[in-house]
């Protein structure tokens, strides 16, 4: 359906991400400095519960899946965790299933005073996950790593994180950069409401990881509002829409093509070039983002990016 559109990830994310940044103590504080490193296995957590769907699928990776008892509803990756207890989400916590679940730690996205004051009367740790940036997706897996005592399997995630972000700079490297606008959220009916990508997230980065460049990146907020005429104005030489929660049908995609005609002349119009990812990650700030830059740099160099 075209209402679905507007993904409850996408929401997700970007509330998440702006509570995150009105922050207050520091990601590390938050969580305790008493969980650490490989030799504290007795004071190590065993009963977790992921509110964000990238800290819960960094946990999985980092080989603690089995100390997961609960999950937001967003929380989908890996398969696994489709076998975890659901918990609500940052804003509609269920806080009596949480309170029988018994966890020893609570890592979360963004703010909920719910949810902190409950864990302050249960005497729950709380670890904050800020990773909206490469920079913080690296500082989230290391710190989970530190606080789960999965050091060695933090440092190999993050160098193959890195490591697939550098071979996709190299092969793009020198190549002429086409100006990109895209979308997180949107109304499914018309062009408004649209929030895209200003200077410093972790999809602003990506753009230019993949050899583009944001046509909003001079903007100072993570997740603006901007409006037809500013993208008009912007002149995109490719739009690509984010839509982790949609099956875009060729009818859908015929009728969002069409709604991007309507808004006037512009290059990626002209050029036929708008395109629509469904990838169920691609608004998660995970290593797994790699995937999604990889697909970014395809679309933008489709001569310089091989399939495998």
């Amino acid at each position: 359906m075209v209402r679905r559109a507007l993904p409850a990830l996408g929401l997700f994310l970007v509330v998440a991400c702006c509570a995150a940044f009105s922050g207050g103590r520091s990601a590390r504080a938050k969580a305790g400095g008493d969980a650490g490193g490989e030799g504290s296995r007795s004071k190590l957590p065993k009963r977790i519960i992921a509110i964000g769907p990238n800290s819960a699928e960094i946990i999985c990776g980092l080989g603690a899946c089995d100390a997961i008892v609960g999950v937001s509803k967003f929380c989908l990756y890996p398969p696994e965790l489709g076998k975890k207890a659901r918990v609500g989400g940052l804003f509609d916590p269920d806080l009596e299933k949480i309170t029988t679940l018994r966890p020893d730690l609570l890592v979360m996205r963004g703010r909920s005073d719910s949810l902190e004051t409950l864990a302050e009367r249960l005497g729950v740790r709380i670890y904050h996950d800020e990773a909206d940036s490469f920079v913080g997706i690296e500082q989230t897996v290391r710190q989970l790593g530190d606080l789960l005592g999965r050091d060695r399997a933090a440092t190999r995630m993050i160098a193959d994180f890195r490591r697939g972000l550098a071979a996709i700079r190299e092969r793009v490297a020198g190549r002429n950069r086409p100006r990109v606008f895209l979308t997180v959220m949107r109304q499914p009916q018309r062009l408004a409401n649209i929030l895209t990508v200003g200077r410093g997230s972790f999809l602003d980065e990506m753009i230019e990881t993949a050899g583009g460049r944001n046509v909003f990146g001079d903007v100072d907020m993570t997740y603006p509002q901007v409006t037809g005429e500013s993208i008009l104005a912007s002149r995109p030489d490719v739009i690509i829409e984010l839509l982790p929660e949609v099956e875009v049908t060729s009818e859908l995609a015929g009728i969002m093509r069409a709604q991007w005609r309507s808004l006037g002349p512009m290059p990626a119009v002209t050029a036929k070039r708008i395109y629509f990812l469904t990838d169920d990650h691609s608004l998660i700030p995970s290593p797994r983002i790699v995937d999604i830059v990889e697909k970014v740099a395809k679309i933008l160099h489709p001569d310089t990016i091989h399939e495998d």
